[in-house]
């Protein structure tokens, strides 16, 4: 017998209240339990499961079996680690004591991923259950996206070609209410840190400013190189590998949400007026530049100074076809040839990963499409991800048809006090996951 919404929502909140924090303040304790959990419900429906250990933090990889004992391989992700929860004053309800209230579940991970991973397994379950499930599925949940762990990739890249005819993600969400969404593609990322130093020490504005080479001015030029003109395009040599966006992304853009108001919920400004009119092509599928801090001396300080040494951590957006090794050396290649006589460049890189892109017209995203917009009755946009998952790049390169999507909505508070999940939304995500995979059967 199928399961209520109030059992499932029950469930959830036993695994809402677990505190499997990752990024920073959580307990070896606390993740280990979250494993265990996962672990538990698998197994109850049906399936195997096993922890396999990582030198951070561990994967649980289960399998649940076809109820015909053959079907398509198909591939379940989703993490069972959490953000930290600061600040804790902010919270309205305690974030790890799941609280419904106004038809939403209030908890750290409602949202991202706890509660948008369940609805997919719960219907995975729910189709087990019932000998229905026409596809057999792994399931492997990570413990280390929130920290940009690398121990699934390690996994995933481990497994044979071929393994796999397609994989559902469900760490996304809506456009909007009532209007669903598959992304597509995701972008790559790369962080790092460029200083500038033009001296031995710093000097006396008063004597030397105005013949002394400034590192803070040297920066603050190399940066201006770097940012897109009003076309949005960075320069050529950092263009390399971008393909125009599919005439179903294109004409999916014009079914979105009005951008000035994407901009005003975010509470920031547009960059220009070209930058509104092509919002959706900057922000998903093209190549971005951003300065995230810069760092001289104090600022507080009343210092007339001419500094020597400035530092800037910034960060870039790549889309899929873009290769993130070949990228950077074009930035560093870039700023070296116009940096000043007289300063030195040292780079320095945090983070990097790939970016992804799926032909819409895959039978796996097509039927995925048609599934989502009948079980929901809803429309379903096909876009790419802004953000970068460094999972569905490696799925990408094993040429895994992945299905990024899941119930999310844009103001559901991840990553930030008050976060929830609507309950209604949580019902639409384990209509979706049924959908899904009964029509991965035919794959």
């Amino acid at each position: 017998m199928a399961r209520t919404t109030d059992e499932l929502i029950a469930e959830l909140s036993e695994f809402l209240r677990i505190p499997s924090i990752s990024s920073g303040d959580g307990t070896v304790e606390d993740l280990a339990a979250a494993v265990q959990w996962v672990c538990d419900r698998i197994v109850a429906a049906g399936g195997t499961a096993e922890v396999l250990a990582t030198q951070v933090n561990p994967l649980v990889v289960g399998h649940l079996p076809s109820s015909t004992g053959d079907g398509p391989q198909v591939l379940l992700y989703g993490h069972y680690d959490v953000q930290t929860v600061a600040p804790l004053a902010d919270w309205t309800t305690p974030p790890f004591e799941p609280t419904i209230r106004d038809g939403a579940i209030y908890a750290r991970g409602a949202s991202d991923d706890k509660g948008n991973f369940h609805s997919l397994l719960a219907g995975a379950a729910g189709l087990a259950e019932e000998g229905a499930l026409p596809v057999n599925l792994t399931i492997v949940l990570d413990g280390e996206e929130e920290i940009g762990g690398h121990s699934v990739i390690d996994w995933i890249e481990q497994q044979p070609a071929g393994q796999y005819d397609a994989a559902l993600v469900f760490d996304a969400g809506f456009v909007e209410p009532g209007h669903l969404a598959i992304e597509a593609g995701v972008r790559g990322v790369i962080t790092a840190t460029i200083s500038i130093r033009t001296g031995d020490r710093d000097a006396h504005s008063g004597l030397y400013g105005g013949a002394a080479l400034n590192a803070a001015h040297v920066l603050s030029r190399l940066i201006a190189d770097l940012s897109a003109g009003p076309d949005g395009r960075l320069h050529e040599s950092l263009m390399v590998g971008v393909a125009p966006a599919s005439p179903i992304e294109e004409e999916a853009w014009t079914t979105l949400p009005d951008p000035a108001g994407e901009l005003a919920i975010a509470g920031i400004n547009a960059a220009n007026p070209e930058a509104l009119a092509d919002y959706y092509r900057r922000t998903t599928a093209m190549p971005t530049f951003d300065v995230n801090a810069i760092t001289c001396r104090d600022a507080g300080q009343n210092r007339t100074i001419v500094p020597s040494e400035a530092t800037a951590a910034i960060s870039f957006r790549l889309v899929g076809g873009q290769d993130c090794k070949q990228f950077w050396q074009a930035v560093q290649d870039l700023l070296r040839e116009r940096a000043p006589a007289g300063a030195t460049l040292e780079f320095a890189v945090r983070g990097m990963a790939d970016g992804a892109t799926f032909d819409p017209k895959l039978p796996a995203i097509r039927l995925a499409r048609e599934a989502f917009e009948q079980a929901t009755g809803m429309p379903c946009a096909i876009v790419r991800s802004g953000g970068a998952i460094p999972l569905v790049s490696a799925l990408a390169k094993q040429g895994v048809p992945t299905i990024l999507s899941g119930c999310a909505l844009p103001n559901d508070r991840i990553h930030a006090p008050d976060e929830h999940l609507r309950i209604d939304q949580y019902e639409l995500g384990v209509k979706m996951a049924r959908a899904v995979l009964t029509a991965f059967g035919s794959l």
